[in-house]
């Protein structure tokens, strides 16, 4: 079983795979579909996967009750609407039509690397691409709980390899070596942990029925 862990990064898709004996190996795609092309049997990546047209995902909601008071880590997804905006203004006025309200900077920024993973997944590779939130993974780890650092801050990235090296002995050699990348790093890791997860099937999804979106693409987070 080849599993990745995917998170997006400044030049394009931060990789992080277990190889032959245990170790974690890293690689940066310029992009999604050189992802793909490494032929992964199982990849989970952090980006929001199935869009609505209007309203909030329920699994977006349900990964922010999980989170309680680290709510704020689970940003709203776009709407789908929102993929042909040529820029923040224009997202921005977009959904202020749709739903009356605003959409902050943050969000509109992950926008081009939700718009490139939508382009490639259909419904049928979606048994193979999968979405998953890193700060989900880790209150998994952590018994439930949600970590109260925040990945920012030297304290969290340590509270997060310590849980990570648990599993994988060499990722904090792997994180200092990337250091420019950490947090994608580490984020990633969170991934490759809950698509072990999905391949010994021990994981679930968030919610655990199955809403799909006008694509036909689901809308659950993995863990």
């Amino acid at each position: 079983m080849a599993a990745a862990g995917i998170d997006g990064c400044k030049n394009g898709w931060v990789i992080v795979s277990e190889a032959n004996g245990g170790q974690v190996a890293l690689d940066v795609a310029p992009d999604f579909q050189s992802v793909l092309d490494r032929k992964y049997d199982l990849v989970l990546v952090d980006i929001p996967i199935g869009l609505l047209d209007s309203g909030t995902r329920l699994a977006d909601r349900e990964a922010r009750r999980l989170l309680k008071r680290r709510a704020c880590c689970v940003f709203t997804a776009p709407l789908r609407p929102m993929l042909n905006c040529a820029d923040y203004s224009e997202a921005r006025k977009l959904r202020l039509q749709i739903e009356g309200k605003s959409l902050t900077r943050q969000a509109w920024a992950i926008v081009p690397k939700i718009k490139e993973v939508d382009a490639i997944l259909t419904p049928e590779t979606q048994s193979r691409i999968r979405e998953g939130h890193p700060e989900v993974s880790f209150a998994h780890m952590n018994g439930g709980k949600a970590l109260a650092n925040s990945k920012h801050t030297a304290s969290g990235r340590r509270d997060r390899i310590s849980l990570l090296t648990v599993h994988f002995p060499d990722i904090a050699s792997l994180v200092q070596t990337h250091s420019r990348i950490a947090e994608d790093v580490i984020d990633a890791g969170a991934m490759l942990w809950s698509a072990q997860r999905i391949h010994n099937k021990r994981a679930a999804a968030l919610p655990g029925d199955s809403p799909v979106d006008s694509r036909g693409l689901l809308m659950q987070i993995w863990v």
